[in-house]
């Protein structure tokens, strides 16, 4: 883990003695009074008060604070503040780092004290990294209701660690609020999000060193306990696999301990409702391909124990579980669950399954003029096309279900048969879903659209061009012959 583990997620900054106060009374005059009086640690305070009219809101995270004001111009310099109070109720005010609401403190002294172990160099650790190119949110446009496609991550964090910006379409990551609980890693489809400690790479490499044992993932917190368990399992294969977070598993964990190590997996603790979906779609699979489940979740001391036992009368019906594959940093998790899941489904037929972010498409391919609206979408490869023969290829087992592709479709072709993987050959194949048959440029030959594409053109076009035949005729041209027809001499056309 350790050799996975970068340096430089280490950060630290200086936090000013600058606050603002919201809020209107004599309580408010009574806190400024002592907060301005208070000579702990020499800190000389910075204080602004705004009536709770004046408030219009608050950007940003602690130690930098936009405050906006009502009197404040366009050309204003804006307040910037290290800490906010606030003595009046706003319901849309983040409950974060630096926000600090007067009625949740005993007393004045407990609230000048929390304010006070915000003051000076300030460290923290940045838990998470994002890939926005694999985001299903990042800079796309928005749906018709204003949101965006996923933002499963911002649904599932308590925190405001994680928080999109629906005017930019961006999700943006706030480390100073992270509490690094992993639940966004465990949401994200397309594996856009990941603990920086913790990468799949790292989670791979470690459990192909469980080959022969039983994995058992736990939190180091929990390893006593478990250890007095494994005392009376002596000689069995249970090896404990320590997860800094496992609250970080998803599907292509889950499949990945499983593979790499080539045996069921025991997990101890607590799971989120997103890890149990993911752990119970592995198992739908396996039970699909092989008649078993793979993955056990034990909670407390006992159920270890009958877990273990479980596991134990399960050995005579092994199977070949075992796959390895190291992934890279530039491969999607769709990339590497396709790669892993088609080791075990090859030429094999095992049904459909129910699992979250995997979806089918049906493309009406008389309609589909091969725009590529749908192509330049998806950001899984899930939809790519084929320049040399004009086709729209689909390999369901990148899809995540987005829907993006969907509204992106001109033409309004693609339907979605959601929450469905195949579990066939065919899923972890492009197959094709449109053909057309090349246009050639009237002119010169060249090869420039497809023959569709061109038809309709001309449908939309034949009213505005009707009786001129030279521009009749460039709509069957590439770029360089449509301005040689039209510009040049009208007795060469």
């Amino acid at each position: 883990r350790l050799d996975y583990t970068p340096f430089e997620n280490h950060r630290s900054i200086f936090l000013e003695p600058k606050v603002a106060i919201i809020g209107v009374g004599e309580g408010v005059q009574n806190f400024i009074s002592i907060l301005q009086s208070t000579n702990t640690q020499d800190i000389t305070w910075e204080i602004t008060h705004i009536e709770p009219q004046d408030f219009m809101g608050a950007n940003g995270n602690l130690g930098n604070f936009t405050i906006l004001r009502a009197q404040d111009s366009l050309k204003s310099n804006p307040l910037c503040v290290s800490q906010v109070i606030f003595f009046t109720k706003f319901d849309n005010v983040a409950r974060i780092r630096g926000v600090h609401f007067v009625n949740e403190y005993a007393n004045p002294t407990e609230l000048i004290n929390a304010l006070i172990n915000f003051v000076g160099a300030y460290s923290y650790e940045v838990p998470l990294n994002l890939n926005p190119n694999l985001c299903d949110f990042h800079h796309r446009r928005a749906k018709a209701d204003g949101s965006g496609y996923c933002a499963a991550c911002v649904g599932v964090c308590q925190t405001y660690g994680i928080y999109k910006d629906e005017r930019k379409m961006e999700i943006n990551l706030n480390p100073l609020d992270c509490v690094a609980c992993g639940e966004c890693v465990s949401v994200c489809p397309t594996g856009a999000l990941s603990r920086i400690t913790e990468s799949l790479e790292s989670l791979t490499l470690q459990a192909r060193m469980y080959n022969g044992y039983i994995p058992l993932v736990l939190q180091d917190s929990c390893m006593s306990e478990v250890v007095d368990v494994l005392r009376d399992f002596k000689g069995s294969k249970v090896l404990p696999f320590v997860v800094a977070q496992p609250h970080i598993l998803n599907e292509v964990i889950c499949l990945s301990l499983i593979q790499e190590s080539g045996s069921r997996v025991l997990l101890y603790g607590d799971f989120t409702p997103s890890n149990m979906q993911a752990i119970e779609g592995i198992n739908e699979i396996t039970r699909c391909i092989f008649g078993f489940d793979t993955l056990f979740v034990a909670s407390n001391a006992q159920e270890l124990r009958n877990t273990i036992n479980t596991i134990k009368s399960l050995e005579s019906h092994a199977h070949n579980l075992a796959y390895l594959y190291t992934p890279n940093a530039d491969e999607s998790a769709k990339e590497v669950l396709s790669a892993r899941l088609y080791a075990w489904v090859r030429g094999g037929s095992f049904g459909s399954v129910g699992v979250r972010s995997s979806a089918n498409i049906k493309v009406d391919s008389h309609k589909c003029t091969l725009c590529l609206s749908c192509v330049e979408a998806c950001n899984t490869k899930a939809l790519i096309n084929n320049n040399a023969s004009f086709e729209l290829l689909f390999k369901h087992s990148l899809c995540t279900d987005c829907g993006y592709c969907a509204d992106a479709c001109a033409e309004k072709v693609i339907t979605i048969e959601s929450h469905t993987l195949r579990l066939e050959a065919q899923s972890f194949e492009y197959v094709q879903k449109a053909y057309d048959e090349p246009f050639k440029c009237v002119e010169c030959g060249k090869i420039f659209a497809t023959t569709k594409s061109i038809a309709k053109i001309k449908g939309i076009l034949a009213s505005s061009f009707s009786g001129d035949d030279i521009k009749m005729k460039s709509i069957e041209c590439c770029a360089d012959c449509k301005v040689k027809i039209i510009f040049g001499p009208k007795g060469n056309s």
